[in-house]
């Protein structure tokens, strides 16, 4: 039998206790391998707390079937790769698409031996009328504002839904009232990982060093503003971390800079390792253009949790958290906002004010967002849904 991490309060521990005896398919638009997200991050959770859980990547067409694999380092944590349900599933009439994912769902279950009892989708692109998974308790969780494909129904089909931001539940409670923000959570690796003697080499000198970690190529970064305070500040040493193509927009404009180490992809668990040892985090968005996309990374709390100050563009889930990092209301004012922190990291980088941030990225991990969650499955006695009771499964 798995062991089971249980929560502090009462009730919690009962649902801990009801939610191991459970099996839960996680439905992602992003693959495990991805960059950890929070799909990722609430597979983990759950698994270390003792619950079964599946992760559905996205379509693998060069599958002729199912392919489960273990995850690794979690017992109960299976990563799923399958084919797509049928080409073009989405033109179907509705109540042809429903059936054949209830036989999708069903062949899943012969094939792990065991019955879902949870499907926690995180898309809308697919599996988004949930009406498939018949009395199976349903959960619709948005976590991406692009994830706009087929919302009205994946909300109007699901038990309960879940979002990220004020900007997308603003969307999803005009369909349903049963939807509630939960902000991104801090995550935890199973394994720490150590800089490498030449990555360390790359903090050595008596320099600042300023620190953006992202994919590098995204439409959202503001690849002009980080060019600029680079340029601007040729004496602090900028490590942006994250894949990027040499014909990206950030690596074509700072690709010749001096002071900019370019690091790649990196495992995530190496990253509070590079934060450690930062001076100053960015965070640099095209905030005017894209307001409701940018309106709360994920990196923030990750950022938080190593308590250095952060100069970020306008992010308006802080909008009234202004004390934990330095926001600027117009990026025009970023540079500025920078070269401010830079003038006064004794300040910025107080004890008090790192411990702060230390402090509220521990109340908002996974693990207290879980808590959340469970919270208001009961306030909506939602955990009945589920059958209780041992199921057997071998893979």
């Amino acid at each position: 039998m798995y062991g089971v991490c249980l929560p502090r309060s009462g009730f919690v521990q009962q649902l801990i206790y009801w939610l191991f005896m459970s099996v839960i398919l996680i439905i992602s638009p992003e693959h495990w391998k991805d960059h950890s997200v929070s799909k990722h991050h609430y597979a983990r959770t759950l698994a270390e707390r003792g619950v079964r859980v599946f992760f559905l990547n996205p379509p693998d067409d060069f599958q002729s079937g199912f392919k489960i694999e273990k995850e690794g380092v979690i017992p109960s944590l299976y990563i799923v790769s399958a084919p797509k349900v049928a080409s073009g599933l989405r033109f179907y009439p509705a109540i042809l698409r429903r059936w054949l994912e209830e036989r999708w769902l069903a062949r899943f279950e012969k094939v792990i031996d065991t019955k879902i009892d949870i499907i926690w989708l995180f898309e809308n692109s697919r599996f988004f009328d949930m009406r498939f998974a018949g009395d199976r308790l349903k959960i619709y969780h948005q976590v991406d504002l692009n994830q706009d494909f087929h919302l009205k129904l994946a909300v109007s089909t699901a038990d309960i839904c879940f979002c990220v931001t004020d900007s997308i539940k603003n969307r999803i409670i005009q369909l349903t009232p049963k939807c509630y923000k939960i902000s991104h959570g801090l995550s935890k690796f199973p394994k720490k990982y150590f800089l490498s003697e030449k990555q360390l080499r790359r903090f050595e000198g008596n320099t600042l060093h300023a620190v953006y970690v992202g994919n590098l190529d995204m439409q959202y970064l503001n690849a002009e503003l980080l060019t600029e305070v680079a340029q601007r500040n040729i004496d602090v040493r900028f490590h942006f971390v994250g894949g990027y193509s040499e014909k990206g927009v950030l690596r074509s404009l700072a690709g010749h800079l001096k002071n900019v180490i370019w690091w790649g992809r990196v495992e995530s668990s190496l990253l509070s390792s590079i934060f450690e040892r930062a001076d100053v985090l960015l965070l640099a968005y095209r905030a005017e253009l894209y307001p409701e996309q940018v309106d709360n990374s994920h990196k923030i709390m990750e950022y938080l949790a190593s308590g250095k100050i952060i100069v970020a563009t306008y992010t308006g889930e802080y909008q009234d958290k202004r004390h934990l990092l330095e926001m600027v209301d117009n990026s025009s004012e970023y540079v500025a906002a920078f070269e401010r922190v830079l003038n006064g990291l004794s300040h910025y980088n107080s004890h008090e004010r790192q411990k702060d941030r230390i402090e509220f990225s521990r109340q908002h991990t996974y693990d207290k967002q879980l808590d959340k969650i469970f919270d208001l499955l009961k306030k909506h006695d939602l955990y009945q849904k589920i059958e209780k009771g041992n199921r057997q499964y071998d893979i």
